[in-house]
């Protein structure tokens, strides 16, 4: 054989290749497509139950229950009075502490060493 039907027969091996290459991914394509259609198709319908079965319930509530009664809106607590919050901490370290002594807690600060314990926790445990 010569060299220029070497050349010719691997162009044609080539493009061979190519041309079952391209199929194969026109096939998978048009199979992720359908199945992504069918799967789409399923969702709906369950999501179309669902909604008629909450509208449901919700109609039967709705007939089931009275009218609200008008209430007062509640009052919201004052989130930076920890003086509950120094009370239960000062009580948990007083139940492990079996000395006798009193304690006095002067100073509670929040620490954001937790976070990193944990993640230290996680990462040098092996």
């Amino acid at each position: 054989m010569s060299v220029f039907g070497k050349i010719v027969y691997g162009l044609q091996v080539t493009a061979i290749g190519l041309v079952v290459v391209f199929l194969g991914l026109t096939i998978l394509i048009c199979a992720v497509t359908i199945m992504g259609k069918i799967m789409e198709n399923a969702t709906a319908k369950k999501e179309a139950k669902a909604r008629a079965e909450a509208e449901a319930a919700a109609r039967a509530a709705a007939a089931a229950v009275p009218a609200p009664v008008d209430e007062p809106e509640p009052v919201l607590e004052d989130i930076t009075d920890d003086s509950e919050l120094i009370a239960v901490i000062a009580a948990a370290i007083a139940a492990f502490d079996n000395s006798g002594n009193g304690l006095v807690v002067r100073k509670v600060r929040r620490v954001a060493g937790w976070k990193n314990a944990a993640r230290a926790e996680q990462v040098y445990r092996f």
